[in-house]
């Protein structure tokens, strides 16, 4: 099959959105991409927290030429529709588009058989939705439609390989924290081929169970949801290492470890506290962390100003965006990191403009370009070093909330404590 669109999609890939979220996140940590199959078809299966980050994070870090799956949604207006399927993207409807529309997915699926025939790659997010829970959700039976139809239609001889794939943020609706991707060991669809002769509904129950079971320990997960709010409080927002809280070996076996802990009474008094939290829109993190400032933010205090103030203006249609239009917290970081792919160069340029207009020395234009776009990266922590945190609205707006939640959360820096000692 022909590749359309190659370079324009490598250079999309690569050049410019791969690049892009090498300056947005601070760090970026691959494991068991090495380990991957170079010459067979592979399906990827990644959790999905974080909207569009998600997967620009997973196929901007892999060699193959990888096709994904996005709701048809947004593929409208027309001229957004061309600009995604030349990027790779297809459309999957669901029944809320309509049971026509559902017909089309047929199609879809079929050019995803022939990719995968090709030995390219296809990404589908089997959760179906985005959440940012750090757990992962029932799977649907999507993607096992994919991988057994593809298999089907060609007789068997694709050995085609499913990658389970865990992505973990140490703060999802932020830029400039910490990304673990983390890819498993490949799961052969061959593997079900005896399952599926005998009964297509089993076999897809089983390969969804399979892939579950591997992607739960490539992420933070927390099996019970009613259980989350612990965890949730104990591991993500008390942690203040960002490696810890994106590595799942050591965040599942502290789960593990806090299961000995649980009562009613500690799962009903977390619950409480996330609930009190989420209604004053108050980071527990800011809480019990509070503003942590090093010496390393003394030294570079005159280039976080700098990007303070001269990113200020091309962030607040940003932060409108963000607190006015979208609700879905799950768009945060995906908002931030498209906008300001596009508005601060624009930005910058019309600054540049203004001066040379002004009649300024070319160099210093020259000077101030260079500066903008090498401090660009520090405009997420001049925010958090010059601006109020949640904590410190809420502890001046509202002491009492404040101090009400700080109190309820020493009890859980005290369990912290317990279970890191055993």
């Amino acid at each position: 099959m022909r590749r359309k669109n190659y370079l324009w999609y490598q250079f999309w890939r690569h050049a410019i959105v791969g690049n892009g979220l090498k300056v947005f996140y601070k760090k970026m940590q691959l494991t068991g991409r090495e380990d991957l199959p170079k010459d067979k078809p592979l399906l990827f299966v990644p959790n999905h927290q974080n909207s569009f980050m998600d997967a620009f994070l997973v196929t901007t870090n892999l060699k193959q030429v990888m096709y994904f799956l996005t709701r048809a949604k947004a593929f409208n207006p027309p001229i957004m529709g061309w600009f995604l399927r030349s990027l790779n993207m297809l459309p999957v409807y669901r029944v809320r588009d309509g049971f026509s529309s559902v017909q089309k997915n047929n199609a879809i699926f079929d050019l995803c058989y022939d990719y995968l025939n090709n030995q390219d790659s296809v990404l589908v997010f089997a959760e179906a939705n985005h959440n940012l829970k750090r757990r992962i959700r029932p799977l649907s039976k999507g993607f096992t439609r994919i991988a057994f139809g593809a298999e089907e239609k060609y007789g068997w001889d694709l050995d085609m390989q499913i990658v389970p794939v865990g992505v973990n943020y140490s703060s999802h609706r932020e830029g400039r924290n910490h990304v673990h991707i983390k890819f498993g060991e490949c799961i052969p669809v061959s593997k079900f081929k005896e399952a599926f002769v005998e009964d297509e509904n089993e076999a897809s129950m089983q390969m969804k169970e399979e892939v579950s079971d591997a992607m739960k320990k490539l992420v933070f997960h927390v099996e019970d949801l009613e259980e989350y709010s612990v965890h949730k409080i104990l591991w993500d927002e008390l942690e203040p290492d960002d490696t810890i809280i994106t590595n799942p070996d050591i965040s599942n076996a502290r789960i593990q470890k806090t299961s000995a802990h649980l009562t009613p009474e500690l799962i009903e008094e977390a619950k409480e506290l996330d609930k009190l939290a989420d209604t004053h829109n108050i980071s527990l993190k800011h809480v019990g962390l509070g503003k942590q400032v090093g010496a390393k933010d003394i030294l570079l205090s005159p280039f976080h100003f700098f990007s303070f103030v001269n990113n200020l203006i091309p962030y607040q249609p940003i932060k409108y965006l963000i607190s006015k239009v979208i609700k879905d917290h799950a768009f945060d970081a995906s908002i931030k990191y498209i906008s300001a792919l596009f508005l601060l160069p624009i930005f910058y340029a019309i600054v540049a403009s203004v001066l040379a207009i002004a009649g300024v020395n070319s160099m210093y234009i020259y000077a101030y370009l260079a500066l903008s776009v090498l401090t660009a990266p520090l405009f997420t922590r001049a925010k958090e070093l010059f601006t109020k945190n949640s904590a410190q609205q809420i502890e001046e707006s509202k002491p009492t909330v404040f101090q009400e939640i700080k109190s309820r959360l020493e009890a859980f820096k005290e369990l912290r404590k317990t279970i890191l000692n055993e």
